[in-house]
C-alpha cells in the first residue's frame, strides 16, 4: 500500500502495467474547500504504463469520504465520492515550463524519474462533489414558515395552511364569481342552441 501520489517510474518496462494500491492522507492534497470537509484518506488504484521509451501513461480510480451541508434541511451529512482519470506524462525538455500552464493546457511533464498525480487527483475528486447536495432523495427539508426540520417532526404550519385554504374556498367572493360565470356560460350556450333550431333551412322559414 502506497501512501503518496509521487511515483518512481525509472524501472517501468515498456508495455507492462505496474499496478499499485494507494491510501493517501488528505493533508497531502490541497483541496482548499471551506464548505466541504474531507474526513477520510484518499484511497484507490493506480496503474502506470511506459508508452514507448519515455512517456508514461497513468490510469487512476480514487475515492474519499466527505462531510457537507444538505441543501434542503441544512444538516451535515457524509457521503463518498468516486473519480477516475487518465493522463499521459512526457519528460520535461524545458526547465522553464510552468506547472500551472501544464494543468491548463492538459499536458503533463515530469523529470524522467518521478511523477506526481496529486493535482490530477484533486481536480478529479472536486469535479464529483455534488453541486446541490442533499442528505437523501427523500429529504423533506425545512418548513418555509417556522423552520422546523420536517425529517424529524411535523410542524403545525401545514395543517393551518390547509384549514385556511378551505376557509378561503368557502368564503372567498371569487368562488361565487366563478359560479356566476359558469351559469352565464351555460345560459349563453342554451340560447345559441335555440337560435340554431329556429333558423331557416335552405331559405325556407320554419313555421
Amino acid at each position: 500500500m502506497k501512501d503518496t501520489l509521487v511515483f518512481d517510474v525509472r524501472y517501468l518496462r515498456d508495455g507492462v502495467f505496474n499496478e499499485q494500491e494507494v491510501d493517501i492522507p488528505v493533508t497531502q492534497i490541497n483541496f482548499e474547500l471551506e464548505e466541504v470537509q474531507f474526513i477520510s484518506t484518499v484511497r484507490g488504484n493506480v496503474q502506470l504504463l511506459r508508452h514507448g521509451e519515455v512517456d508514461v501513461y497513468v490510469i487512476a480510480e480514487v475515492s474519499t469520504d466527505i462531510e457537507m451541508q444538505c441543501g434542503k434541511c441544512l444538516e451535515l451529512f457524509r457521503t463518498e465520492i468516486n473519480a477516475s482519470f487518465e493522463v499521459q506524462f512526457t519528460p520535461r525538455k524545458n526547465t522553464d515550463q510552468i506547472e500551472d500552464e501544464e494543468l491548463d493546457s492538459g499536458e503533463r511533464y515530469f523529470d524522467g524519474e518521478t511523477l506526481d498525480i496529486s493535482d490530477d487527483t484533486r481536480k478529479a475528486l472536486i469535479l464529483h462533489i455534488p453541486i446541490w447536495p442533499v442528505c437523501s432523495q427523500l429529504c423533506a427539508g425545512l418548513c418555509f414558515q417556522c423552520g422546523t426540520n420536517l425529517n424529524e417532526e411535523k410542524c403545525l404550519c401545514e395543517e393551518t395552511d390547509e384549514s385556511e385554504n378551505k376557509a378561503l374556498e368557502v368564503h372567498s367572493p371569487f368562488a361565487e364569481l366563478e359560479q356566476m360565470l359558469e351559469s352565464a356560460k351555460l345560459d349563453a350556450e342554451s340560447k345559441t342552441n335555440k337560435h340554431k333550431e329556429n333558423s331557416p333551412k335552405n331559405g325556407t322559414p320554419k313555421t
